[in-house]
């Protein structure tokens, strides 16, 4: 049985969750570079999934006709990875939405992570030259700092 002095409080053990009646809104450039980044998460993505053999061939990447779903496959992540990240900030939400934002930049930041450690294997293997695993490698880290940036201006 609990205490005397606990059963009969007015008020519960824990208190209620603050409102906030004006959530904050990300900061211009943050909110710049985040839709940047969606767009060209999306841009990248679709370019994969229509033209896949043109898209690799523009990072020096020769893909055998037999492949080129898995480089559709790539595609279709990053669009949904774009689409996600597009559509995370909720200016109605008690918080803005920067835990839907931060949840998605840290899946685009997780992801552009993997594909690097997956392009600087390939490299140090032979699978695959110097030129695309510069221009592959450079990109998921351009996209790993852009993540980096946006998740930054969200603690603003």
């Amino acid at each position: 049985m609990a205490p005397p002095s606990l059963s009969h409080q007015s008020e519960p053990l824990l208190p209620p969750k603050l409102m906030n009646d004006h959530p904050e809104t990300l900061s211009p450039t943050s909110a710049n570079v985040l839709k940047a980044f969606s767009v060209m998460r999306v841009a990248l993505g679709a370019a994969l999934i229509v033209a896949p053999r043109w898209s690799c061939a523009l990072f020096q990447l020769p893909i055998p006709a037999a492949y080129l779903v898995l480089s559709r496959l790539v595609g279709i992540r990053d669009v949904a990875l774009g689409e996600l990240l597009f559509t995370a900030e909720d200016k109605t939400g008690p918080d803005g939405g920067r835990r839907e934002i931060k949840r998605a930049l840290w899946a685009n930041i997780a992801t552009d992570t993997a594909d690097v450690a997956a392009v600087a294997y390939a490299f140090a293997v032979g699978n695959m030259g110097r030129a695309p695993a510069a221009m592959l490698g450079g990109g998921g880290i351009l996209y790993m700092l852009l993540g980096t940036v946006v998740l930054r201006g969200l603690r603003e």
